[in-house]
């Protein structure tokens, strides 16, 4: 009677485990989660880009930078090869050009992407994370406003699983891994864990090297204009981590209760997230394009770090535009980008002032 009362303990102990546990991971998922449908804007779908996962704006001349790809037809098999788009916001009706139609790698495969201007010369260097067939690659390419053109092909066994990418040279740039070298039914169980295995990485122009470890889906990454501090989004945490750049160390983090994606800055210094509210949508979305994801844009405020000022600024239901991955602003458009979808969304901001 003993062991069986001990067993019928044992076992109940471990069913409240799991309810705990199983309780934890949906409510970091926002399953728990209402979504009020909000947002002013005039809305416009421009079709022609699919998985344009990330966008970066050269603020100066106004252009848009679009890395765009496949990935359900890369997850069926087929010969799926991404572009970097360049999109003039000061002429939206000469639509998408296709700036890497004839750099030759079939299995060009873009994902985070960064542009740098350099302060000396006021060149332009285009930083991309690229995942190829034989691997994962950072490709730097020089940006003209015109055109791209291939510079360097740098490969190290520490992009593991590279997301995104953010240049502070020509040559030099931090990105992260959002998840370790385990694949399949243990990168899941990991994840419905929580347990983080994402990492920062830093490559100086010579040597790669890690720097953080042990994030929860490490995604997008920025830094801010006077390269001390290093802001990195950590998806399932719903929160952004802010580290020092002198020495490296962990500083604090922004809790934003969604799933946050890439990181943008516009004119006037504030963060702008694209984000995924319902992370279980967003995980039916991926591998079904019926089910919907919905989509969701905050701006964060950052004159006081300690305490920033989080604002929603769009979202929706998932039904016009599925699986927002970033939001990047010029002066009264915001561009929002997909993982998935076809087309990118424009909220034009011109009859509502952006607070």
């Amino acid at each position: 009677m003993f062991v069986k009362s001990l067993i019928k303990k044992i076992l109940l102990i471990l069913l409240l485990v799991v309810v705990m546990l199983t309780l934890r991971s949906l409510w970091y998922a926002g399953f728990f989660s209402t979504i009020k449908m909000n947002g002013q804007y005039n809305e416009k779908i421009i079709k022609g880009l699919i998985g344009a996962e990330d966008i970066t704006i050269d603020q100066k001349s106004g252009k848009a930078l679009i890395s765009s790809c496949d990935r359900r037809g890369i997850d069926a098999g087929k010969g799926i090869k991404g572009a970097i788009y360049l999109l003039d916001l000061n002429k939206m009706d000469t639509g998408a050009k296709n700036l890497t139609g004839s750099f030759k790698q079939e299995d060009f495969r873009p994902h985070g992407i960064s542009l740098y201007v350099d302060p000396k010369d006021t060149t332009k260097w285009l930083h991309v994370i690229n995942h190829r067939k034989e691997g994962h690659f950072v490709e730097i390419f020089r940006y003209t406003d015109t055109s791209l053109i291939h510079i360097q092909t740098i490969k190290s066994n520490l992009f593991k699983s590279p997301n995104d990418i953010v240049a502070t040279g020509a040559n030099t740039f931090y990105f992260t891994n959002d998840h370790s070298d385990e694949m399949g039914a243990l990168r899941t169980i990991k994840d419905f864990l929580l347990i983080g295995t994402g990492s920062v990485g830093h490559y100086d122009g010579n040597t790669v090297k890690i720097l953080a470890n042990d994030i929860r889906y490490a995604n997008g990454i920025t830094i801010d204009r006077d390269s001390k501090k290093l802001f990195v989004a950590a998806c399932t945490d719903g929160s952004i981590h802010v580290y020092n750049i002198e020495p490296f160390q962990k500083t604090g983090k922004i809790k934003c209760n969604t799933g946050v994606d890439n990181l943008e800055w516009d004119e006037e210094g504030n963060l702008w997230v694209g984000a995924h509210p319902k992370l279980l949508k967003f995980l039916s979305h991926a591998s079904d394009a019926n089910k919907k994801s919905p989509s969701h844009v905050i701006k964060i405020e950052l004159n006081n770090l300690e305490n920033p000022t989080i604002k929603n600024y769009y979202i929706n239901d998932g039904y016009l535009f599925s699986g927002s991955s970033v939001a990047a602003v010029y002066k009264n458009k915001i561009l929002v980008g997909s993982v998935f979808e076809d087309g990118i969304l424009l909220l034009d901001t011109s009859q509502i002032a952006i607070e």
